[in-house]
């Protein structure tokens, strides 16, 4: 990774906004030579973390510190994740005398001295973002791997916390078990039975009843997003997903945007249009894609595939 040259009082300044962490290849970028930063070392100016990675002297020794030191030792390619994520975010679980625990990408070394890293073969970027200058997995997807070791009323209570603090939303949540839940698939029932008592009175908004649709029906072949269409009579409307082999259109419908009488007489004139254009129209609401979205998928695939 490149790193841009700094000076002196930048790099303080740039490690003071990491919890006073920086590294040795940041120290190099700056034009700084490796008996340049042995001798901040013997002066106590720089305190070794880990290989590599130094913390600056006056700079305190924190939970955060420890934490950016680790994933700054596994080459940047790792977030905080389960249980050192929840306490990052203040979701209450279990994590006394816990080691710090880090989520790295699949095929790369588990190793780390004093850390726990898991491996997965799938981490979207809508799974991982930065808090406080840390990497960190999000709350939803936290949330997603903390259910494999959570009891059901510790989970429950980490879930109704995070949404009442708003780290996160119910569609969030759907949407990281649509993308990595499935049969065998630890944690997954768990995180769904916490959050199908949740579902009844939720009212998503159209961006997350589209990303949940998106999870639910990605790997669909051929498929579009947000597709305008129009027939002889000009422009019909901007359906949320089109299928054009199978001349297919879907839509993700929404109370907030679908429920009252008029939307609804606006839907069914468009929809005959698009029959009459020779497409058939398929729409799933809230529920259908969270309590079943197996069947969602296999109805999708009934009319792509002609079965």
């Amino acid at each position: 990774m490149m790193v841009p040259m700094m000076s002196w009082s930048h790099l303080m300044d740039h490690a003071a906004a990491r919890h006073g962490v920086i590294t040795r290849n940041e120290l190099l970028a700056s034009d700084m030579s490796e008996e340049q930063i042995d001798r901040l070392c013997s002066s106590g100016r720089l305190l070794a973390h880990r290989t590599g990675v130094f913390r600056v002297a006056g700079a305190p020794e924190s939970f955060e510190s420890r934490v950016i030191s680790a994933i700054f030792d596994s080459d940047d390619e790792a977030w905080a994740s389960h249980r050192t994520a929840a306490r990052l975010w203040a979701i209450q679980v279990p994590v006394s005398e816990a080691p710090i625990e880090l989520t790295r990408p699949y095929g790369l070394s588990a190793i780390r001295r004093g850390v726990l890293v898991h491996r997965s073969t799938s981490i979207p970027p809508s799974h991982v973002t930065t808090l406080d200058h840390i990497p960190i997995t999000t709350p939803a997807r936290t949330l997603f791997d903390l259910a494999r070791s959570t009891s059901h009323r510790l989970l429950d209570k980490a879930v109704e916390e995070a949404l009442r603090d708003r780290l996160c939303t119910i569609g969030a949540l759907h949407r990281v078990l649509a993308e990595l839940g499935g049969r065998g698939r630890p944690g997954t029932r768990r995180l769904r039975g916490v959050l199908e008592s949740r579902d009844t009175d939720y009212i998503a908004t159209a961006s997350e009843l589209e990303a949940l649709g998106r999870a639910v029906l990605g790997s669909v072949p051929e498929i579009e997003w947000e597709v305008a269409l129009s027939d002889e009579r000009g422009y019909i409307r901007r359906v949320d997903a089109l299928v054009r082999p199978a001349r297919l259109a879907i839509e993700f419908d929404g109370t907030r945007f679908h429920g009252q009488p008029s939307d609804v007489t606006s839907d069914a004139d468009g929809d005959a249009r698009l029959v009459a254009a020779g497409l058939v129209v398929l729409r799933f609401g809230w529920i259908d894609l969270t309590r079943r979205p197996e069947t969602v998928r296999a109805i999708v695939d009934r009319v792509v595939l002609g079965r």
